[in-house]
């Protein structure tokens, strides 16, 4: 999944921008918010989020202010603004500040769904090669692809198998001879990596970072961690 931060000063539409948009349904989490654009500014350069989502009228700094400053520091972040204000100089203004869209307010469910889409579609491009194996097969291609995709989803290899209509022996063969590993191992590995980075990059409860990392069961999960790190993930997140 793709980090996000929420930028909004006004607190209750922040709150509703958090919970009415299906976030982990379409592969993002949010990984921090903050009606402060300036605090807002400090904590993105720390968690260095995919996408900032970010109101354009606010105290202090405005959206583009915040851009602006965040394209100083080099952060390879997609922006996108809602706004309550429909002019095409606003929107002239973001694709100068190299924007990926302009929502204007009350945003749409269907606009969400179409821009998630397409969020996706760039985000893939941009970090499919450094996230992705990037194998000689690409059947597993395709399937290493919708993992990493899917993480909040239960897997197994019989699963997969009914998913692409691949027999589950021939999907054992592709994982050993090109990853020298098992179905098994290697979904257990992206769960494990993706939970970790969700320690260190946000504020969510152990029990969420669990299940956005595909695990229901909160002790089983913890059980997988400490055996993967060699500790808790309390102690994870605390850099012991």
């Amino acid at each position: 999944m793709y980090s996000v931060y929420l930028v909004e000063d006004e607190a209750l539409v922040l709150a509703d921008i958090q919970q009415s948009i299906p976030w982990i349904e379409n592969n993002f989490y949010v990984a921090g918010s903050n009606t402060d654009s300036s605090i807002a500014y400090l904590e993105i350069k720390k968690l260095k989020p995919d996408v900032v989502f970010t109101d354009l009228k606010m105290p202090g700094k405005s959206g583009f202010d915040l851009i602006r400053e965040i394209r100083e520091q080099e952060l390879c972040c997609e922006f996108v603004v809602i706004s309550a204000y429909e002019t095409f100089e606003y929107a002239r203004e973001l694709m100068l500040l190299d924007g990926f869209d302009y929502l204007v307010k009350p945003v749409l469910e269907s606009q969400f769904d179409e821009l998630f889409q397409r969020l996706l579609a760039k985000l893939e491009h941009k970090y499919g090669e450094q996230l992705l194996p990037n194998t000689s097969s690409e059947e597993l291609n395709r399937i290493t692809a919708y993992l990493n995709r899917n993480l909040t989803q239960k897997h197994s290899l019989q699963t997969i198998a009914h998913q692409f209509t691949i027999n589950p022996n021939y999907i054992c063969k592709l994982f050993s001879k090109h990853l020298d590993t098992t179905f098994s191992s290697y979904l257990t590995r992206i769960r494990m990596e993706h939970a970790a980075r969700l320690l260190k990059e946000t504020n969510k409860t152990v029990k969420e970072i669990a299940a956005f990392s595909g695990y229901y069961d909160y002790f089983y999960f913890c059980r997988i961690f400490r055996g993967y790190y060699q500790c808790t993930p309390t102690q994870y997140r605390g850099g012991i």
